[in-house]
């Protein structure tokens, strides 16, 4: 399939009037070395509130930068997918998109579908909502939430974390091949390398030991009927703990499993998703999707297959900035770390030019927000 402005459009991935260059992903800098830079040195950061900008009619947006140390050392490149070594390591600035997990947990769809180009930090988003809603890292909320958006929420009981067990998969991980059979096999092996981590992670939870919860419950030679074995697992356990009233065990608030797929239109697989819809019907199964992927043209094999409870929310207003820089995430970064006020403008130019100009909302003008691993990449080069 050939990606025309057309193509985009159709998708909605861009306004009418924005220039090609603008949508197509930057792989690499090479645009921008061709022009002299301003000069950019390391500033001590302040805790003083930078300007915003005016992006809309009546709309401000603000910056969404945190950083956990005096000085910006690094930005986290989309291959930093990993939320909780993010947030500990404190070169790292951040940019803070947990405001979203209300959000999403406000929509009335258990399987919700997000489809964003490539490097724009879908990994980093499902990283994210694993740490906020996963049991064990319930515990560990202080150190990795309490000084982002999402706790003004906790604190007034809009969404509560610790609540589901992460069953994760990554599709993105199988070889892709000619051959049929090998495909099927590797896609098998995937998805039963992710049943194992998922053991691995509540193996303590679900009552038993490791070695025996994977030798009794995974067929190697059938990944669909060991994911049926999983859920049920699950559904029996929460099932008991909540019929004792045993309200001290660390499962007492659990609902069941929360579903993050990633990259899921790398590989079509009707019998998969079908299995998944048939879990969520059970009590206490898979309770919630969150699904990500890059185009939404396999989702008619999934619809045929029998996955039609999916919601596209892809394109709505609410979640236009789940993933992206906003301009004003931009300008204040520029501002910590440039020399001027005129660097400031040269940069922030250029990066309109070369990286801005994605839109994902289908039906209301909305704020572009800028292509984030190209974006991230060029403040990276300017630190």
């Amino acid at each position: 399939m050939i990606l025309t402005r057309r193509s985009f459009l159709r998708l909605g991935w861009c306004s009418p009037r924005a220039s090609l260059p603008n949508i197509c992903q930057i792989s690499s800098l090479r645009h921008l070395q061709h022009q002299p830079l301003p000069c950019m040195v390391r500033l001590t950061a302040n805790a003083r509130g930078l300007s915003t900008a005016r992006l809309l009619p009546q709309k401000q947006q603000k910056s969404s930068l945190r950083i956990r140390s005096d000085t910006i050392e690094a930005f986290p490149r989309c291959s930093e997918s990993n939320f909780s070594e993010l947030r500990a390591n404190k070169r790292f600035a951040y940019f803070d998109r947990t405001r979203y997990v209300s959000v999403l947990d406000s929509i009335h769809a258990r399987a919700i579908l997000f489809l964003r180009p490539r490097r724009f930090g879908k990994s980093l988003t499902l990283s994210m909502l694993e740490h906020f809603h996963g049991v064990q890292h319930r515990a560990q909320y202080g150190e990795l939430f309490k000084d982002l958006d999402v706790d003004k929420d906790v604190k007034e009981n809009k969404v509560t974390p610790g609540q589901y067990l992460i069953l994760k998969f990554n599709f993105a991980e199988v070889r892709r091949t000619r051959d049929l059979n090998e495909a099927d096999q590797g896609l098998a092996k995937n998805i039963i390398g992710n049943l194992e981590e998922f053991y691995g992670d509540y193996y303590s939870y679900l009552g038993g030991s490791l070695g025996q919860m994977i030798s009794e419950n995974i067929n190697q030679g059938d990944a669909i009927h060991s994911l049926r074995n999983l859920v049920g697992i699950v559904d029996h356990t929460l099932y008991e703990v909540k019929n004792r009233g045993d309200s001290k065990n660390p499962l007492a608030n659990v609902k069941g499993i929360y579903l993050l797929a990633d990259e899921y239109d790398s590989f079509s697989n009707e019998d998969f998703w079908a299995t998944v819809k048939g879990m969520m019907g059970l009590p206490y199964g898979i309770d919630r999707c969150f699904i990500t992927g890059i185009s939404p043209l396999s989702l008619a094999d999934h619809i045929n297959g029998g996955f039609n409870i999916s919601v596209n929310m892809s394109f709505e207003e609410g979640v236009a900035g789940l993933c992206g820089l906003s301009r004003a995430d931009v300008e204040e970064t520029l501002e910590r770390i440039c020399e001027s006020k005129t660097d400031v403008e040269g940069h922030l130019a250029r990066l309109m030019k070369y990286a801005n100009g994605y839109h994902f909302c289908s039906y209301r003008k909305s704020e572009p927000v800028f292509n984030t691993d190209t974006s991230l990449e060029y403040l990276q080069a300017s630190c």
